[in-house]
């Protein structure tokens, strides 16, 4: 009984000494959060891959993965912000754990809670949104937030992309933890991608997309070709004639679109095959017709392992299953 009452008035005293507000199961928060190892690790690129993604789909310059210990917040990834770690008094991720729902936080600077922290005084930050990272037994480790030094809004698309990419994200720390408790000896070295005899163009208007679908797929052996757009698309699958196994495309681009390039390039190569990645396929009756010809579609938001798990599908089409991937 002691040490129950001892537990009570320590947790008592901290939230005496703190200005922010605390979860309710605040101490058993911070022993899951530890259980995961993840505080003071270094960038990794399947969260920052994650972060990136948060922030094109939100369309904001600022993404973070954050986790929260007993006095700051740490920054696991970072998209255009340079701090490590903030301190946990005013900061949006505080008050973003205590919901189950994205906390958004369209005027900072006219909310009590905020307007005096750091982001917001000395960073500029005027838009907030940050969805909780929650396990499975309802601890809440941290947010996936975006961020904007400009007035944003944020549509219910949006939103549940979030939901997406946060439970994706809290799947990868499941499995790891699993797997470091199942393997206490992890390996001290990685071996370096095969090399394989596949070669891959790769059709995206946005910059920072078409840089991480590159990175993925190289990250694993292919050999890749990146086009900004249809047309230069066109120029290299022509160059590169008889040496392209797969086209991964966006299908909304300026001049040529993705089903417009697909048209002229299986005029001539009926045999191509297109992976096509879109958060509009509703709207684009013929990519049924292009289905049950081989075509497969890959709905955004997805991970970079959802991308390579359909890339191996169609590369072996054994295993293929061809539709559409929500």
């Amino acid at each position: 009984m002691s040490g129950g009452l001892a537990g009570t008035a320590s947790h008592d005293y901290c939230e005496a000494l703190v200005q922010w507000p605390l979860p309710q199961n605040e101490s058993s928060r911070l022993e899951s959060l530890r259980s995961f190892r993840i505080l003071g690790t270094s960038r990794e690129q399947v969260f920052d891959d994650i972060a990136r993604l948060a922030a094109l789909i939100c369309d904001t310059p600022v993404a973070v993965i954050a986790f929260i210990d007993e006095q700051k917040v740490w920054f696991k990834a970072k998209i255009g912000l340079e701090l490590d770690e903030i301190p946990r008094d005013g900061s949006f991720c505080a008050y973003a754990i205590l919901q189950p729902d994205v906390l958004i936080v369209q005027d900072p600077l006219s909310d009590e809670r905020f307007m005096s922290s750091l982001l917001v005084k000395q960073i500029g930050i005027q838009f907030y949104a940050g969805i909780p990272l929650t396990t499975d037994d309802a601890h809440t480790l941290g947010a996936l937030a975006v961020m904007d030094r400009v007035p944003h809004l944020m549509t219910a698309e949006q939103s549940d992309s979030l939901h997406i990419l946060a439970r994706q994200l809290m799947r990868e720390l499941e499995l790891r933890r699993t797997r470091e408790t199942q393997s206490p000896h992890p390996r001290l070295h990685l071996a370096p991608p095969p090399q394989r005899s596949v070669t891959i163009l790769i059709v995206e208007d946005n910059d920072n997309l078409r840089n991480l679908l590159q990175r993925t797929l190289e990250g694993v052996g292919f050999s890749v070709f990146p086009a900004a757009d249809g047309e230069e698309a066109l120029r290299l699958y022509q160059q590169h004639e008889g040496t392209i196994d797969l086209m991964v495309s966006d299908i909304v681009m300026p001049r040529l679109n993705g089903l417009e390039l697909s048209e002229r390039i299986r005029a001539a190569h009926p045999e191509t095959k297109f992976l096509f990645i879109t958060g509009f396929a509703d709207d684009f009756p013929k990519l049924r017709e292009l289905i049950k010809i081989g075509a497969t579609i890959l709905e955004k938001p997805f991970l970079p392992s959802e991308l390579l798990r359909r890339v191996e599908d169609m590369l072996n089409p054994g295993k293929a299953a061809t539709g559409t991937e929500g």
